[in-house]
């Protein structure tokens, strides 16, 4: 939790701190920050072992399983514990993520030293201010294939000198909107102590970042901050809808269903599209693309049915060692809606929040399996509390080396950026850091690709029997 506020920090450090020193060593500090939280993570793995998500899923498990219940089974808890925190990491871990994406381009864009004119200007008292233009050479038309026409030219100007008033002619590169003339004026920046500095031409707010010693300009720095909230957040909100969205089941209603059964298997399978028999999907001839499911199979009286995750699940079922549990869900169903929140209640005090089938779901109802929580064959116990189960929480003991080495290296490349001018480079230290930062994310996703692809995923018109059970 230490590592994400210090990586947010930043890219923020980077737009808006104008000290160039200051800026410089907030940014080693943060970044050194991030790479203590992996140190300690390499150092724990390096205690405890390397562990595979089903390990990590059992060391997680807040209370031992098969615990025996003489008098039937355990009535389920009045109320189930939240989901958001599990749903808030997610949404954190896809917020950090891109805030590295957007933070390499931030670096790239600025620059970490002011350019050398500009430094000693500065540090005579630079000023901005509008001068006449004495001559013009060398003046050339421009004409971008984006945007409007603009012209450069080498020109020479007349700058004030503070203490005699007399002028002091300087040669400047000039790029404006129209062609100059002896006579027209144009906004530098120079130093009128110092007029022998020489002068730096452009807009007044470039021309103020550079002063004031920020890396953007104002617009660079705005639209940056923009893409990187509404980015971020969008994605995080993508990340919480694919985990469930706001639906949960915490409290009960007569709308809920429970059944009882056991976890007999993990795995991937595919959700085939909804299909609309009216004038939607068929008439139109248009198919939809399967969905894949991570999933959990449970085993009831009335048969097999899934129980989705937003994670991989190789190896869970083993773990849980076919503990009894209830498998409750929402039974309310919306327009087009494929899959419910649904919760695993294991008879040894933990709660599992995922989703279900709503087909499936169906299923049982019309097999006159499910019961209403609170009803006959589903007691409630308002005494009774269950606690979350978030597997994800363990993610220092699973994550891989090559993740880590990636991570590393790419902090490594943003101190670099942050602290040294390396003029064109920086857009491929800038490249390098995207591509580590991409490995890294793949290390951790890709290793569990290869599940959707095997002979026993399934489409959502099979049986559920098929699906799995690994």
């Amino acid at each position: 939790m230490v590592g994400s506020p210090a990586l947010v920090a930043v890219p923020a450090i980077w737009m808006f701190c104008a000290d160039e020193q200051a800026r410089q060593w907030s940014i080693v500090a943060s970044l050194a920050v991030v790479l203590g939280c992996l140190a300690t993570v390499a150092l724990r793995q390096r205690g405890t072992g390397h562990r595979s998500g089903a390990d990590t899923f059992a060391e997680l498990r807040p209370v031992p399983g098969n615990t025996p219940h003489t008098s039937g089974p355990p009535a389920l808890p009045a109320r189930l514990p939240a989901r958001w925190p599990a749903q808030l990491r997610g949404a954190a871990a896809v917020f950090c993520c891109t805030t590295a994406f957007l933070g390499f381009v931030a670096l790239a864009a600025g620059d970490a030293e002011r350019p050398a004119p500009v430094d000693g200007i500065a540090a005579a008292g630079g000023v901005i201010q509008d001068v006449r233009v004495t001559s013009v050479r060398n003046s050339e038309r421009h004409n971008p294939s984006r945007g409007h026409d603009f012209y450069t030219a080498t020109s020479v100007v007349a700058l004030p000198e503070a203490r005699t008033g007399r002028s002091v002619p300087a040669t400047v590169s000039t790029n404006t909107p129209e062609p100059l003339r002896p006579g027209s004026e144009v906004t530098v920046l120079y130093a009128p102590s110092k007029p022998g500095l020489g002068a730096v031409q452009g807009k007044p707010g470039p021309l103020r970042a550079s002063l004031d010693g920020a890396p953007l300009t104002p617009g660079a720095r705005t639209a940056l901050l923009l893409i990187w909230l509404l980015g971020a957040g969008f994605l995080g909100g993508l990340q919480i809808l694919h985990s469930g969205g706001f639906r949960t089941l915490t409290r009960w209603t007569k709308h809920d269903r429970a059944v009882r059964g056991r976890c007999t298997g993990d795995g991937i399978s595919q959700l085939a599209p909804a299909t609309d028999t009216g004038a939607g999907t068929e008439q139109s001839g248009r198919k939809g693309t399967s969905t894949k499911l991570d999933q959990l199979v449970i085993t009831t009286d009335g048969g097999e049915v899934r129980f989705v995750l937003d994670d991989a699940t190789d190896g869970y079922a083993e773990q849980l060692g076919a503990e009894p549990l209830w498998l409750c869900w929402r039974a309310r169903q919306k327009a087009a809606q494929q899959l419910t929140p649904a919760v695993l209640v294991g008879d040894s005090g933990w709660a599992l929040h995922g989703q279900m089938v709503l087909t499936e779901a169906e299923r049982l109802a019309e097999n006159n399996e499910t019961a209403i929580p609170g009803g006959t064959g589903a007691p409630v116990d308002a005494q009774r509390e269950a606690r979350a189960w978030d597997p994800r929480a363990g993610w220092p003991l699973r994550v891989g080396r090559g993740a880590m080495t990636a991570a590393a290296l790419a902090l490594v490349l943003a101190g670099l950026l942050a602290t040294t001018s390396l003029g064109a480079g920086r857009w491929w230290a800038a490249a390098g850091g995207v591509l580590c930062v991409l490995g890294a994310v793949a290390a951790e996703t890709l290793s569990t690709a290869w599940r959707a692809t095997e002979p026993n995923a399934s489409g959502e018109k099979d049986p559920p029997s098929s699906a799995t059970a690994r």
